[in-house]
């Protein structure tokens, strides 16, 4: 069994009774979302046709130069007009 499952089983162990419903709730909450996200990542974005690897990498590397240069956006306003 890996660490973190003996950490997770540990930490349901040391929950009180009345907050386990609402723990298990969450966790399925958690499972069920990671599911969808996993089957909308069967169905890739990448086009191999127009997407190639050194454009890949350009953008990658424009990525990370808007970084260093402090090009970003506050976390705040990337989550505008999302409801989640």
């Amino acid at each position: 069994m890996s660490l973190i499952k003996q950490r997770l089983l540990s930490a349901i162990e040391q929950t009180p009774e009345p907050l386990l419903d609402q723990t298990l709730a969450f966790l399925e909450f958690l499972t069920a979302r990671t599911q969808s996200a996993i089957a909308s990542d069967l169905t890739p974005d990448f086009d191999p046709d127009t997407d190639s690897s050194p454009q890949i990498l350009a953008d990658l590397k424009a990525s990370l130069h808007q970084a260093k240069a402090r090009q970003t956006f506050p976390i705040a306003e990337l989550w505008d007009g999302i409801n989640v």
